[in-house]
């Protein structure tokens, strides 16, 4: 019977959703978080379930200018049958596979991992690990943490490569959180990880419910990655920082 996805549209050609690679991005719909800030919230409502060829079609068209496909939401791990289905077919034409994800789905990250589909995991940490309360005001869902947690274990134990992602805003996950988080990381024993420190930007964030003066500057998110260093005496993981105005820098 054939694949129907809830799909969500694509990007053709992107050399920054990837570091380092040229990739397509293709965005599936839903998602079991209502975070406060989702700058991709169009993607939570209203199905649209295509066939997979239609998929399939699109990738065609950029193959001869990709090395990657990155699978994005919403939630990817929603469907980890498209999740799959898309990554065999790309797998075919000798391209990357990467998946982001909020990291609600431990038992279905882990099932996929063990099929060796996934190259990379680029995985939402949005505040730190050991603060539930803190979650369930950003996502509106209790108990996400702990799936988060156990997400980020799933990945170590997998060895798959790992980049972890904190979106952050002024009164809401700051310097405090950061340190917390940067300290979980180096204690969770993530090895020759990423960790990326992302400005939120209030004016895609939803009925504008974050303050245009709660964004982070440049200055200020390189004061957060020293910050975080500092805290949790990182050796194996590399901080960086995304901004509109500079894209993605080591720092």
């Amino acid at each position: 019977m054939p694949l129907k996805v809830n799909f969500g549209g694509t990007v053709p050609f992107s050399t920054i959703d990837w570091r380092g690679k040229a990739s397509m991005v293709i965005f599936l719909r839903g998602c079991p978080l209502r975070c406060i800030y989702c700058h991709n919230y169009k993607l939570l409502e209203d199905p649209n379930y295509v066939e997979q060829e239609e998929i399939e079609a699109e990738i065609l068209k950029n193959v001869g200018f990709i090395d990657a496909v990155v699978i994005s939401g919403g939630e990817p791990f929603m469907q980890p049958h498209a999740i799959e289905a898309i990554a065999e077919f790309v797998k075919k034409r000798s391209l990357f596979v990467a998946v982001q994800t909020n990291g609600f789905y431990p038992a279905v990250v882990e099932a996929m991992l063990k099929k060796n589909l996934i190259n990379k995991i680029f995985l939402d940490v949005k505040a730190p690990l050991s603060d539930e309360t803190l979650y369930e005001k950003l996502t509106k869902v209790a108990g996400v943490a702990e799936r988060v947690k156990n997400t980020l274990a799933v990945c170590i134990r997998a060895g798959v490569d790992l980049e972890l992602v904190t979106t952050v805003f002024k009164n809401l996950v700051g310097t405090e959180e950061v340190k917390r988080i940067a300290k979980e990381i180096e204690e969770a024993g993530v090895a020759n990880c990423s960790y990326v420190i992302q400005q939120g930007r209030p004016e895609l964030v939803p009925e504008r419910v974050i303050a245009d003066e709660d964004e982070f500057s440049r200055e200020e998110l390189k004061e957060l990655a020293a910050g975080a260093y500092h805290a949790a005496g990182l050796k194996k993981v590399r901080i960086r920082i995304r901004t509109r105005e500079h894209g993605e820098e080591a720092v």
